[in-house]
């Protein structure tokens, strides 16, 4: 009892930890479905299913208690792997095919919620010092080992199909670990619920403090791994209201980009939208293409535009950029209203830092030799 009482209060001071930073530094989940679903997966699993999961075998505890314990953790059990399935994937790239797989969890959680509530799914049995669970209904235990195969193969299907497309080497470390840690975490459960050893309980307890802090350490000292990895910044242009190009950089190649490299087209494209600058409901702010976003964005007062291609964009980009507007327009307001003759385009290249500092989850992490 004391054991488990000790292993629970961990997990809940851990989970809350991770409820308040998720919630306090939400700008760095991307959007507000990642942030909820987050803060669902630590009271979920860390709070609601793992202390009902451990007082479950308390035999301090009587029979018709542990019972309700039991079916409790099972629901949890259900909806937090789900949620960390569809989470991981988000991570990795966002896409509205995600939505039919949640419909797909839901559909199974729903038929083991519905076989789990049926009279005599269990029996129970008291084993030396805790209380064991049977399956009476074994499709109950099927369906539901069925369903952590389910997970697991999903979420290292994702790992290896996107793996070679996320942003950098740390990114691939990070994500390869956090996945195989708690695919580890439902084999373990998976073979509890099988043999009710209190060892793999405990195992699966201890595992999954050290996974819990792994990842709250992760997500504060990373927080760009929250933001879709397999989303990259391609090029980020600013140009003058006259068509004078100030600043350009290359995220892929992490290099300051001459006016001779950009494409033609580009630029005549860039010099119509800005012919169109003083109209603010003219002007256009987003060209979505197939694989690629082209964002604008307009500082009528100081007569600068910015352009930044992405796969696509998101709100974390939207954020990154007035960001960097504000601190650029503070860095070089005056250059900008006074503009006029020869034009010295190297005063701008303060824009460098700033960009490092704002789009820092995208830029590439060179790896040392």
């Amino acid at each position: 009892m004391i054991i488990s009482i000790l292993l629970i209060v961990t997990s809940i001071l851990i989970s809350l930890i991770g409820i308040f930073y998720v919630y306090l530094n939400r700008e760095n989940f991307g959007d507000t479905l990642s942030m909820i679903l987050n803060i669902l997966l630590f009271l979920f699993l860390g709070i609601f299913f793992f202390s009902s999961f451990l007082l479950s075998t308390d035999v301090s505890l009587n029979e018709d208690v542990v019972l309700i314990l039991w079916y409790i953790s099972i629901i949890f059990w259900v909806f937090s792997i789900g949620i960390l399935s569809v989470i991981q994937k988000f991570i990795i790239k966002f896409e509205e095919k995600t939505i039919l797989i949640t419909i797909f969890y839901s559909l199974i959680i729903g038929i083991i919620l519905g076989l789990g509530f049926l009279s005599n799914s269990f029996t129970i049995n008291v084993k030396s010092d805790s209380y064991e669970f049977i399956f009476q209904n074994l499709l109950l235990l099927y369906l539901l080992l069925s369903y952590n195969i389910i997970i697991v193969f999903v979420m290292c299907y994702n790992l290896f199909r996107y793996f070679m497309r996320l942003r950098d080497s740390t990114s691939q470390k990070i994500i390869s670990i956090l996945t195989f840690q708690f695919c580890f975490l439902i084999i373990l459960y998976s073979i509890y619920i099988i043999t009710q050893n209190i060892t793999f309980r405990y195992l699966y307890a201890v595992f999954y403090l050290i996974g819990a802090i792994l990842a709250s350490y992760f997500m504060i000292t990373k927080p760009f791994l929250f933001i879709e990895l397999t989303n990259k910044i391609h090029d980020f242009i600013i140009f003058h209201r006259s068509g004078i190009l100030l600043y350009s950089y290359n995220f892929e190649t992490g290099q300051e980009t001459d006016e001779s490299l950009l494409k033609g087209s580009i630029l005549i494209g860039i010099n119509h939208i800005l012919s169109n600058f003083i109209d603010k409901k003219d002007q256009l702010n987003l060209i979505k293409m197939k694989n690629r976003d082209i964002i604008f964005e307009y500082d009528n007062t100081h007569g600068y535009a910015l352009l930044l291609t992405a796969n696509h964009k998101n709100k974390f980009i939207d954020k990154a950029v007035n960001s960097f507007m504000t601190k650029f327009t503070s860095l070089n307001g005056e250059k900008l209203k006074n503009l006029n003759g020869l034009i010295d385009v190297s005063e701008f290249r303060n824009a460098k830092e700033i960009i490092i500092e704002n789009f820092e989850p995208f830029i590439i992490k060179k790896p040392s030799n």
